[in-house]
């Protein structure tokens, strides 16, 4: 259905209707830049955690950030990281 998405570089699946969008890290981080505390995101899980990259360890200290901003606000959001 419309519910599931992705999004990778040039390719993207996803309407208004999306509520699971799966992207990659560089997709993540360019929406950051655009929208600082990602507003309309309730949960972000990061998979493969374990294998470390720039974009992928910046990636965690911006959501450090995100997670600051929102904490004790009526939208909370919510990290899953997980690793093998």
């Amino acid at each position: 259905g419309s519910s599931v998405g992705y999004q990778i570089r040039l390719e993207s699946k996803k309407s208004q209707d999306t509520r699971l969008l799966f992207c990659t890290a560089g997709i993540l981080l360019r929406r950051l830049t655009e929208d600082r505390e990602l507003v309309g995101v309730s949960h972000v899980v990061v998979d493969e955690v374990h294998e470390r990259s720039v974009d992928g360890d910046l990636l965690l200290i911006l959501l450090r950030h995100v997670l600051k901003k929102r904490e004790g606000t009526a939208f909370p959001l919510k990290v899953i990281l997980m690793s093998a």
